[in-house]
């Protein structure tokens, strides 16, 4: 039969295995936040100052029509369709869309 510091010595060796496991475990991922009407007058405002420089470029007239779609859809409240046009329509004209900083409502 094992003594007791056998014992001791075995939990000790279960507990430090199972830490990290546990640790991981309680940490989970941040849900996606939806898109908002928010999201979309944010890239709207921005392809809409860098158009005045980029209308010239070889994709405008594509990235026109994404923007106007991008901003139809978020008239319509279908917010997250909207801001994948208007990323296109800025990516179209050359540009990275910077996001929004999220606000966390649960202040």
């Amino acid at each position: 039969m094992a003594d007791r510091s056998s014992w001791g010595v075995l939990a000790a060796m279960l507990v430090i295995a199972a830490a990290p496991t546990l640790a991981t475990a309680s940490v989970k991922p941040a849900p996606p936040v939806a898109a908002n009407s928010a999201d979309c007058d944010h890239l709207l405002g921005q392809f809409d100052v860098a158009w005045t420089s980029h209308r010239t470029s070889k994709r405008a007239d594509s990235a026109r029509r994404a923007r106007d779609l991008g901003e139809a859809a978020c008239h319509e409240g279908r917010y997250a369709d909207g801001v994948h046009q208007l990323k296109r329509a800025l990516h179209d004209l050359g540009l990275k869309p910077v996001l929004r900083p999220q606000t966390n409502a649960a202040h």
